[in-house]
C-alpha cells in the first residue's frame, strides 16, 4: 500500500470512529458479555472471517505500523474518547440535599510519535439535565440552598500539549520526555500534585516539563515550572495564575525500596494563602512474603512521608507546619489487602495549617470531602481500611477514618467510605461509591454522599 492510500485508509477509519462515538454506525455485544464491545464497519455486503476490533483497537490508526515521515505521524495516531456518567446524592446538615446528574465526555487526539516528537489534544464537555439540583458556589451555579456538588458545566481544553520522548528512538542509556502545554501531572501518590481525577473536570497544569534518568538505571528526576493551574471548576471558575516550580526525585535503591526526595514552590497571584513551599521525602515499596510463611501471593506494602511547609512567595500569614503519611498493609493475590494509616496536616499553633494546593484531596481524609481545605488548627486523620475481590470479579473498599485536630486534640468526628467497581468489558466499568462523616456541627457537620457512575472508555 503507498503512503497516500495508507493515509486515506486511516483517515477513513478516523471519522468513522468519530460517528461510532456518536452511536452512528457501532454495534455492541449485551452488557453481561464476556467480549469487550465491537466496532464492525462493512463496505459490501460479504461478512469477512476476521476477528471483530474492540473499540479500543479500532481507535489507534496507525495499524501497528511507525510513521514514514512527520505528515504520516499525524494522520496515523489514536483516538481518545472517554465517556463518565454520573449521579451524586449529597446532603449536609442545614442545607437541602443535592441530586446533581452530570456526563462527561471527553474527546481527544494523540499523534504518533516521529524523531520522538508528537502532539495531544483533548477537550472535555460536562453538562447536566438540571443544574438547579445541586450547587458549585466556586462558579455560581445551581440552587445556593443545596449540598455543594463541586462539577460545573461547560466545555473546554483539558490537554494541549507537544512532547519530546526520547523511548520511540533507538535503544540510549539517557531517556528524556520533554512536554510544553496543558498536561495531565500525578507525582507519586497524588497527595502534593495531581489531577483530581474524581471530579468531571480534571486539573491540569499548564506548564514545562521535564524527566529524565539521566543515564542512571532506577533514578527519574522529574521538574516542571507552571504558569497556570487549570482547576476543577471547568473554564468560568477560579484558576491560579502561577509562577511554581516543582522538583521529584525518585531513586529505586532496590526493589523493595525507593527513595523520592521533593520540592514544591507554590506561587499564585490570585490566591496568596495558598502559595507555599514544601520539602520532603517518601519511602515507600513492596516486600514479599511468599518464602518465611509459604502463602504464595503475599507481600508488605509500606509507605512513609514526611514534609515540612513554610509560607513562600506573596502569602500574608508567616507559618511552619509538619506533615507526616504513614500507611501499612497487608496485601494477599486474589483475595485482598487491609491495612492501616495515619496522617498529620500540622498546624502552626493553631493559625494555620499544612495545604495541598495541587493535592488530589478527595483521595485523603475521607470521601466526604470536609478537609478539601485544612483547619487552621491541623488534622489528625488514623484510619484502616480493608480491600477484597468479591465475587464476579467485583472490586470492594471498605475505610474507616477518626479525626482529630492537631493543635488541642479537639475531636474532628469520624468517617466511613464503601466502593465497589466492577469492569463490565474491556471498554466499560461501573462503580458505586459511598461516604458518611458523623461530626460535631459548623463546619463539621453531618453530611453523606451516594455516587453510581457508568464509564466507557477507549
Amino acid at each position: 500500500m503507498t503512503r497516500s492510500a495508507r493515509q486515506h485508509s486511516r483517515l477513513t477509519r478516523l471519522i468513522l470512529t468519530a460517528f461510532s462515538a456518536a452511536g452512528l454506525t457501532s454495534t455492541y455485544p449485551a452488557l453481561g458479555e464476556a467480549a469487550a464491545p465491537a466496532l464492525t464497519v462493512q463496505a459490501e455486503p460479504a461478512v469477512s472471517s476476521a476477528p471483530k476490533k474492540t473499540l479500543s483497537e479500532y481507535a489507534d490508526l496507525s495499524n501497528g505500523e511507525p510513521p514514514t515521515d512527520f505528515f504520516d505521524a499525524l494522520a496515523s495516531g489514536k483516538i481518545l474518547f472517554n465517556n463518565r456518567f454520573r449521579f451524586e446524592f449529597a446532603e449536609i446538615d442545614g442545607a437541602k440535599p443535592s441530586y446533581a446528574i452530570t456526563n462527561r465526555i471527553r474527546l481527544g487526539y494523540e499523534s504518533q510519535p516521529w524523531n520522538g516528537l508528537n502532539f495531544l489534544v483533548e477537550m472535555e464537555n460536562v453538562s447536566s439535565p438540571d443544574e438547579n439540583l445541586y450547587f458549585v458556589p466556586a462558579t455560581g451555579q445551581g440552587d445556593p440552598g443545596r449540598t455543594v456538588v463541586a462539577d460545573p458545566t461547560g466545555t473546554e481544553v483539558n490537554q494541549a500539549y507537544f512532547r519530546y520522548n526520547t523511548k520511540s528512538l533507538s535503544e540510549t542509556d539517557i531517556s528524556l520526555d520533554f512536554k510544553a502545554g496543558r498536561q495531565r501531572t500525578i507525582l507519586d501518590d497524588s497527595r502534593f500534585v495531581g489531577n483530581v481525577g474524581w471530579r468531571q473536570f480534571e486539573q491540569t497544569l499548564d506548564s514545562v516539563s521535564f524527566k529524565s534518568n539521566l543515564g542512571i538505571d532506577q533514578l527519574a528526576v522529574y521538574y516542571a515550572y507552571v504558569w497556570r493551574v487549570q482547576r476543577i471548576f471547568g473554564p468560568d471558575g477560579p484558576n491560579f495564575d502561577s509562577n511554581s516550580h516543582l522538583v521529584n526525585v525518585a531513586y529505586r535503591v532496590i526493589p523493595e525500596l525507593t527513595i523520592t526526595p521533593f520540592v514544591y514552590l507554590l506561587d499564585f497571584d490570585n490566591s496568596a494563602l495558598n502559595s507555599n513551599a514544601s520539602y520532603g521525602v517518601r519511602l515507600h515499596g513492596k516486600v514479599g512474603l511468599e518464602e518465611p510463611t509459604d502463602v504464595k501471593g503475599l507481600r508488605f506494602d509500606y509507605d512513609f512521608t514526611y514534609a515540612f511547609q513554610t509560607d513562600f512567595a506573596n502569602n500574608p500569614v508567616s507559618y511552619d507546619a509538619n506533615f507526616v503519611g504513614v500507611d501499612l498493609g497487608l496485601a494477599l493475590k486474589g483475595t485482598g489487602k487491609v491495612g492501616v494509616g495515619y496522617q498529620l496536616l500540622g498546624s502552626d499553633d493553631g493559625n494555620f495549617g499544612f495545604r495541598f494546593p495541587l493535592g488530589t484531596n478527595h483521595k485523603f481524609q475521607g470521601w466526604a470531602d470536609v478537609f478539601l481545605v485544612t483547619p487552621a488548627a491541623g488534622v489528625q486523620d488514623l484510619y484502616v481500611y480493608l480491600n477484597g475481590d468479591l465475587p464476579y470479579d467485583v472490586k470492594g473498599r471498605l475505610v474507616f477514618h477518626k479525626f482529630y485536630s492537631d493543635e488541642g486534640g479537639a475531636d474532628f468526628g469520624w468517617e466511613v467510605d464503601a466502593r465497589l467497581t466492577k469492569k463490565i468489558t474491556e471498554n466499560l466499568s461501573v462503580l458505586a461509591k459511598v461516604a458518611y462523616y458523623n461530626g460535631d456541627g459548623g463546619p463539621f457537620a453531618d453530611r453523606v454522599r451516594v455516587w453510581t457512575q457508568l464509564t466507557l472508555s477507549f
